[in-house]
């Protein structure tokens, strides 16, 4: 299972998951990036990136494009799905614009704006209660900004780590009943590879169905 920024020039990152759980059937693996720094966590939805169905001593392997040069930014009207919403790359330093005309958005991103920073900003034609997707790596964040909030300013956490939980794949919005393990922090070790900057970690799920880093 892989995903790719539209921006598609950052650092490849790669987890190596193996199911050794208790629990019966298939499960998955859901990854989910680092939540913005600068942001209340309550105001922003984490979307992840959901592995291949995997059953007792199956492995799968995830592969995603984060860091700058992978950063993107949509934008979807109240109800619509995030999932399929196309995106534009984006950097940190950028301003942008989202624009609302003919039933789609249009986002255009300048340089000069705040170091390690995205600034956006909304024209008068989007539509009330639209909120912005942020695509870091192997997931998206989504917030939606404040009534009349002329700027909303976005700083990414681009460390080399994100959030993993497994059980019941990722759905938004959430499914009535699911069954997902506590959440783990992973880390990513930097290195090198024929094509470029790359990330990796192996974790695995043992009898207690806890996620436990292997490398």
């Amino acid at each position: 299972m892989s995903i790719d920024a539209q921006a598609g020039a950052g650092t490849t990152f790669e987890l190596k998951a193996t199911n050794d759980s208790s629990l019966p059937g298939q499960n998955y693996f859901n990854v989910y990036p680092p939540i913005l720094t600068n942001l209340d966590a309550k105001a922003q939805t984490l979307v992840a990136l959901v592995s291949d169905a995997t059953s007792k001593g199956q492995s799968t392997t995830m592969t995603w494009q984060g860091g700058n040069g992978a950063l993107s930014l949509f934008a979807v009207t109240a109800g619509a799905s995030p999932v399929t919403s196309p995106s534009t790359a984006v950097a940190l330093g950028d301003t942008v614009v989202v624009d609302w005309a003919a039933g789609a958005f249009t986002i255009t991103p300048a340089a000069g704006g705040l170091t390690g920073s995205i600034q956006v900003s909304f024209s008068a034609e989007v539509p009330p209660g639209t909120k912005l997707g942020l695509v870091v790596g192997p997931g998206s964040i989504l917030v939606r900004p404040a009534m009349g909030q002329a700027v909303l300013t976005l700083t990414p956490d681009m460390s080399l780590v994100a959030t993993v939980s497994f059980g019941t794949a990722f759905q938004l919005p959430p499914p009535p009943v699911s069954d997902v393990s506590q959440p783990m922090l992973v880390t990513f070790q930097p290195g090198t590879s024929s094509s470029g900057p790359l990330a990796t970690a192996e974790i695995s799920v043992g009898v207690t169905d806890e996620i436990v880093q292997l490398g």
